[in-house]
């Protein structure tokens, strides 16, 4: 008689599921399909660490924020919630691409100097949402003229 591969397991949190564990060794397969029905299902456990994962990176966004010197962001409360976490993301993407391996193409001063000194004076947290996907080699050009589109963003271009 054959070892079971596939086990319908009804997890923790009531959800069930049909799991194939062929990829397990025969002897460890029913010990493997007990452990995870003591378990959430991926997509619970998923949810249930969202807000802490989320947490974590707002900390650790708010520390680097804090030791590179970078202002508070104004925004509504939704972008205040994820901003901080994208600025850090893009930041520190750019210094790693720019500034790390064998041929960066910055110095660490260069990097201060380029990005961080205009970063520095961007405060609106949209800015930062809207440019969360962009490539480390095109930062130093959407710091330098981030200022320059703030008078057509906030609807001031044509104010006497």
């Amino acid at each position: 008689m054959a070892i079971q591969k596939t086990f319908e397991i009804e997890f923790a949190c009531g959800h069930e599921e049909k799991r194939d564990l062929s990829d397990k060794p025969a002897g460890k397969r029913k010990g493997f399909a007990n452990w995870l029905a003591q378990q959430n299902c991926f997509e619970c456990w998923k949810d249930e660490t969202k807000d802490e994962r989320a947490q974590q990176r707002r900390e650790a966004a708010a520390a680097n924020a804090k030791k590179l010197g970078l202002p508070e962001l104004d925004g509504s409360d939704k972008q205040l919630e994820w901003a901080p976490i994208f600025r850090d993301s893009v930041i520190q993407n750019a210094h790693e691409e720019l500034c790390r391996g064998e041929d960066p193409a910055m110095s660490e001063e260069e990097f201060e100097e380029r990005i961080m000194h205009h970063a520095r004076m961007i405060t609106r947290a949209g800015w930062w949402m809207d440019n969360s996907d962009s490539e480390p080699e095109d930062l130093e050009e959407l710091v330098s003229t981030a200022l320059d589109d703030e008078d057509e963003v906030n609807g001031c271009e044509n104010t006497l």
